[in-house]
């Protein structure tokens, strides 16, 4: 099996349906003396999957931040390979101190799919 492949039965054990993201996130252990930057890969309320940035190993029990959502979870380690961590959430979500807005300016234009220089008349 490839990474990022599930089967009947790892969806049979989940208590509810993951959905896929692209979050930025930060674990941390220690009373928050150590983080870790991490991806979330996919969100359900019960739980994620993690993408760790190089050889980082998380300990078996963190707190996940996710500045952009403006949440935090305390998470225990259901199942590890590689650099990619499945966490189970025990508890319901928190409000974090730390927030991340995320604002797009307006451009006046279109949004358009292929890349090509601008004209005047753009």
């Amino acid at each position: 099996m490839r990474i990022g492949d599930t089967t009947a039965n790892d969806v049979s054990r989940r208590l509810s349906d993951r959905r896929r993201t692209l979050k930025r996130g930060l674990a941390a252990w220690s009373g928050r003396n150590v983080t870790a930057a991490c991806s979330v890969r996919n969100l359900s309320p019960a739980g994620a999957q993690l993408t760790f940035e190089g050889s980082t190993m998380a300990p078996d029990t963190f707190e996940l931040v996710i500045e952009i959502d403006g949440l935090e979870y305390d998470c225990e380690v259901v199942r590890r390979t590689g650099v990619q961590v499945g966490v189970r959430f025990l508890g319901p979500p928190r409000p974090s101190r730390y927030r991340r807005t995320q604002c797009l300016a307006p451009t006046g234009r279109a949004p358009r799919l292929l890349r090509r220089p601008l004209s005047s008349a753009d």
